[in-house]
């Protein structure tokens, strides 16, 4: 009777630890395909490229993998939108004979688009400078209600000592990056406002230069030009 008991018992141990094991082995394969995914993410050009946004992981490491992707994909898409913005023709006609002829005296077109340019390109990059931070990627895996071990992983991953350097430089670069194109659009748009001011002391000529009739109005607008 005693042996039986004992066998059972052993039975049941090894039951047991056949479950643990199966259930640590299990846990090691999916942080193990977690990192690769994170990896994957990591070798794009998210400003270009698109992320596989399946998830391949289960249960808590699936609401990590689900976290990273979400927050990389908006993070990458916002960055497409703001590159958009930078790279649409109609920002580099601003100051053109062209754009003179076809929208002066008034820009009524010119002053709308400056003024939409302005707040596109301000709310998507200050988006951006927020989403590098590590307040914000934190924020919205603690809103999960993940145990503290998954926390720690996401954090790692995402928040891994290369990738802060990295993000460091990132904020540094668009911070100089909105000073940059927001003086750029300020000192455009104080040029359409002379011109619209002045409108009846300029033109442009047939070699498409613009002509003033007083020299202070050829030295503001020099002026302004040059500060570009």
């Amino acid at each position: 009777m005693k042996k039986k008991i004992i066998l059972v018992a052993i039975i049941i141990v090894l039951a047991i630890v056949g479950v643990v094991g199966y259930m640590l082995a299990s846990s090691l394969m999916q942080e193990i395909t977690l990192r690769k995914e994170a990896d994957a993410i990591g070798k794009l050009d998210i400003t270009k490229d698109s992320i596989d946004m399946e998830i391949k992981t289960k249960g808590d490491y699936g609401v990590v993998e689900k976290t990273m992707k979400e927050y990389m994909n908006t993070y990458g898409t916002t960055c497409k939108e703001l590159m958009d913005i930078l790279q649409d023709d109609q920002m580099g006609k601003i100051l053109t004979a062209e754009n003179y002829k076809n929208d002066g005296k008034e820009f009524i077109k010119t002053k709308e688009y400056i003024t939409k340019t302005k707040t596109d390109f301000n709310e998507k990059i200050n988006k951006l400078i927020e989403m590098s931070s590590e307040e914000k990627m934190m924020e919205v895996v603690k809103e999960k209600q993940l145990e503290e071990s998954y926390v720690e992983l996401y954090k790692e991953i995402m928040l891994g000592n290369e990738i802060k350097e990295d993000l460091q430089e990132v904020v540094s670069e668009l911070e100089e990056a909105s000073k940059a194109i927001n003086n750029r659009l300020e000192v455009e748009e104080k040029i359409i406002n002379l011109l619209v001011e002045n409108k009846n002391k300029w033109n442009v000529n047939d070699n498409g230069e613009i002509e003033f009739e007083t020299q202070k109005l050829v030295d503001e607008y020099n002026n302004l030009i040059s500060s570009l």
